[in-house]
């Protein structure tokens, strides 16, 4: 870039294979409970290939290397790392005497999205834990699994089919233990739980915030919420009763009351699991089916599970702080952290969990973007299917070599 010369971010690097490039004027690096990986946008100035490309005017080659899709790329903020990832689309601009290279891509776990867990098998895993499975599907990416929480009992058995992507296999056992997915934006993942630790600082407005877009949406949010266990045990005197009906007036009625089911429209109902929020005061009930007859968390723990994270949720809230690192410390905000909020216009007094953190940088200097959210929006629960033999059985983070109890890909 030539011309009218914009601002560098001070102790921000980005390295490129050998190249260290110091000279970045818009930078943004966001990491969100919502997306596995981090994602980047940042401008660089390249003087070794902008001289280049003014001598390639006059007939001479380049001697630098180009940036190329694929790049492998790295980012520190005052010599901390912050992202560690690739290059997606590197976008080139030269406009009169000014040149930018743009640069967009993700952070490691990025490849989990759209790639194949284990393509050449094993089909189906035995007798191993979750940390254990991911660290067998991130492995070949490069990325060091870790977890902070205990991830439960072994699998008994867990099919894994080859069309599925490396993600969607591994939230979909991570969902079995209650176990949320996390990007730690330096090339590893993280199997943990919503809130596991305390941000730097309390938010506050006039001190820590300093722009507010706060929104609390009830659209998901009910007063009642019912989960069923379906029986399928139908009579032959009559269609079943469907098991999305409720009595109006709130819970189901007890079966010798005027009005309630039949014994055979309550077998085909089955189990039924209740949970109020209290903060909706108007009748606004919800129904689930549960997907088995057995195995998962009582419907009762799924109907409180509903209530817990539809109120999280509700609370869709943004604050913009000044600098990238905030109390005592200074250390850098970071998402799945919970924070005291203070924002009196909203009515907000209590702990909120970060959802997601922006760095962001640009010709208004640094600044933090925060994603906060109720701090149950997270929340996980167990949908394992629970054997005999497992139940109360708790694994441990360390398992060990187990690659004998892995069935081979043609073994089904």
């Amino acid at each position: 870039m030539s011309g009218t010369q914009r601002r560098a971010a001070a102790g921000l690097t980005a390295k490129i294979g050998d190249q260290v490039f110091t000279e970045i004027t818009r930078f943004s690096v966001a990491r969100d409970l919502q997306n596995i990986a981090g994602t980047f946008e940042v401008t660089v100035v390249d003087e070794a290939r902008v001289k280049d490309a003014l001598l390639a005017k006059i007939g001479l080659s380049p001697k630098n290397p180009a940036i190329k899709a694929g790049d492998a790329i790295s980012f520190a903020i005052d010599g901390e790392p912050a992202l560690v990832g690739w290059i997606d689309v590197p976008h080139f601009t030269w406009k009169g005497d000014r040149i930018e290279c743009q640069l967009t891509g993700r952070d490691k776990t990025g490849d989990l999205v759209e790639c194949a867990a284990l393509p050449s098998g094993p089909a189906e895993f035995r007798g191993v834990d979750l940390l254990y499975v991911a660290k067998k599907v991130c492995e070949p990416y490069g990325i060091v699994v870790k977890a902070d929480v205990d991830i439960g009992a072994p699998f008994e058995r867990l099919a894994l089919h080859k069309h599925q992507t490396a993600l969607t296999f591994l939230e979909s056992a991570a969902r079995q233990r209650s176990v949320l997915l996390v990007s730690d934006g330096v090339g590893g993942l993280l199997l943990t739980r919503g809130g596991s630790s305390r941000g730097p600082s309390p938010l506050r407005i006039g001190f820590e915030i300093q722009d507010v877009d706060v929104r609390f949406d009830w659209t998901k949010r009910f007063s009642d919420y019912f989960v069923t266990q379906d029986s399928s045990k139908k009579r032959s005197g009559g269609p079943a009763l469907d098991s999305t009906v409720v009595p109006v007036t709130g819970a189901p009625a007890p079966l010798d009351e005027p009005g309630a089911a039949s014994e055979d429209e309550a077998a085909s109902i089955g189990t039924m699991g209740h949970a109020k929020d209290p903060d909706v005061k108007r009748w606004r009930p919800t129904v689930r089916l549960t997907r088995s007859q057995s195995g998962m968390d009582t419907v009762q723990e799924q109907a409180e599970w509903m209530a817990r994270v539809a109120k999280g949720e509700s609370d869709k809230v943004v604050f913009q702080v000044l600098e990238w690192r905030a109390g005592e410390k200074k250390e850098l905000w970071r998402p799945n952290q919970v924070v005291a909020v203070t924002e009196p216009y909203s009515g907000i007094s209590r702990d909120m969990l970060i959802a997601g953190v922006t760095f962001q940088y640009d010709e208004e200097g640094r600044r933090t973007r925060l994603r906060v959210a109720g701090v149950t929006a997270y929340d996980r629960i167990n949908e394992a299917e629970r054997s005999r033999g497992n139940r109360g059985h708790r694994g441990r983070h360390g398992a060990g070599a187990l690659d004998s109890t892995v069935v081979p890909l043609t073994a089904r």
